[in-house]
């Protein structure tokens, strides 16, 4: 009985949790990019998705986006986690570079803590919370105009080098068995507008499933969310594991507000060496009414844990 009324209790503060993000997180926003295999680290949209062992782990992804076309965009993660079974607690550093274009990036940088609740022996809850600064950057003299038709608005454009640095915050929460977890984040939480040097608040939904399906294959659908003003972005992964050391899968990401227009689809393969290192690659197809934009786009993970 007494379980029974923990896990009502525990539900319910999930719903009250989920009720709180979907009335503070909404805004205009200029997008934060979702990354492919953001699953394997993802303390810079949640920084609650720490913890997973006892290890530390090092996490590095890069895109790189259009290739051959010059100035296309990339982007570079560094996640870095620590876990300490003594405090019940999780800490770690998140690094977000994102190259826009000619002039034009943005680099995030968050502190990131999160603590752990033993609801059961079978069930976590973790609390995160993460700050740092987000800074921006735009040169418009690495641009070359030709004529003055190619600005947005001569009299308003900026024609100096700008930088702009703004504190930075992050909330979430997950909740985790042995065999399946899901979890919700608010990101840039003190962002009530987006600028050209900032993104607005983002929120994020996701689940994710991990079945033994023999000895030697374990399968792992997801299904994650992101919504940002007229933006909502579904994502709906499959990925199989041989032995815990090969994996591979696919991942659709339409933009439910316009599923016909933009959507891509990523193809994902890697392997795990030694419990230690773990190497991913994914690539990335455009679809829809925009697919004729360059496919030729490339995500390289890498994670060390010691």
């Amino acid at each position: 009985m007494i379980s029974t009324m923990k896990n009502k209790n525990v539900f319910k503060l999930l719903a009250v949790l989920c009720c709180t993000f979907l009335c503070v997180c909404t805004t205009e926003a200029q997008q934060d990019i979702m990354l492919s295999q953001q699953l394997f680290s993802r303390i810079n949209v949640n920084p609650a998705g720490t913890g997973n062992n006892d290890k530390f782990d090092v996490f590095l992804l890069g895109r790189f986006q259009w290739v051959g076309v010059d100035n296309g965009p990339k982007v570079g993660l560094l996640n870095f986690t620590g876990y300490s079974e003594k405090l019940k607690s999780s800490i770690g550093l998140t690094v977000l570079h994102d190259h826009l274009g000619v002039g034009h990036s943005t680099t995030n940088a968050q502190v990131v803590y999160s603590y752990h609740l033993d609801i059961t022996e079978k069930y976590i809850l973790s609390l995160g919370l993460s700050g740092g600064v987000n800074f921006g950057y735009f040169n418009p003299q690495d641009n070359i105009m030709r004529d003055e038709s190619e600005y947005s608005d001569p009299d308003t454009y900026v024609q100096e080098k700008t930088t702009e640095v703004k504190p930075d915050l992050n909330f979430g929460f997950e909740f985790t068995s042995k065999h399946w977890m899901v979890g919700a984040s608010c990101t840039h939480l003190l962002n009530d507008s987006s600028t050209t040097f900032k993104a607005g608040r983002h929120i994020y939904v996701y689940g994710r499933g991990f079945i033994p399906v023999s000895d030697h294959f374990d399968i792992a659908p997801a299904l994650s969310y992101m919504h940002k003003n007229k933006v909502n972005v579904l994502e709906i992964n499959a990925m199989a594991f041989y032995n815990r050391f090969i994996w591979g899968g696919v991942t659709w990401k339409p933009d439910l507000s316009k599923p016909t227009e933009m959507s891509m689809l990523a193809i994902t393969a890697g392997f795990e060496w030694n419990d230690m290192f773990r190497i991913g690659y994914t690539y990335n197809l455009n679809l829809g009414k925009y697919n004729n934009l360059p496919s030729n786009t490339h995500d390289i993970l890498l994670s060390i844990q010691f």
